[in-house]
This record gives structure tokens, C-alpha cells and sequence, in this order.
């Protein structure tokens, strides 16, 4: 069986929390050391709170599932003929 992790960091800097008024940006390490920025998506939270050069959870999820769908298209064994 396999294991996978990520670790996902966000600060907070000193933007208050209270008035929801800080930045969602964040960053996601991934066990092969790959390093990703994330943020919620603008049409979510909007500019400035979030960041839109950054991946939000929803492409992620997006990017994974056709991946994977890719990978299992690519490992299929060719068709007889």
C-alpha cells in the first residue's frame, strides 16, 4: 500500500482575523518536494484576499481526477490488430 502527504502552510502575517479581511493564499509541499502556491478562487473570495495566479482547491481537484484519468487511458494494454 502507499502512503502520500502534503503539507499545507498558511501565515497570517499581521492582517487581522477578525473582519475575514485576510489573504486565503497559501502554500502546498508535496512528499516528492514539489512546492505549489494555492488560494481560494476569486470568484469565491475576491482580489485582493485571494490570489488568482495561484491553484484553488477546485482546479486541483479538476487537475487530479484527469490525471489520473490520463494515466489509466496511458496504462491500458494496446488494442490486438
Amino acid at each position: 500500500m502507499s502512503a502520500h502527504g502534503a503539507i499545507i502552510e498558511w501565515t497570517r502575517g499581521d492582517q487581522p482575523f477578525v473582519d475575514k479581511r485576510y489573504s486565503r493564499a497559501h502554500i502546498w509541499t508535496f512528499d516528492g518536494g514539489a512546492v505549489v502556491r494555492g488560494s481560494s478562487a476569486p470568484a469565491s473570495v475576491p482580489l485582493p484576499m485571494s490570489d488568482a495566479t495561484a491553484v484553488d482547491p477546485e482546479e486541483a481537484m479538476i487537475a487530479s481526477l484527469s490525471s489520473c484519468h490520463m494515466l489509466w487511458f496511458l496504462a491500458s494494454p494496446p488494442t490486438p490488430g
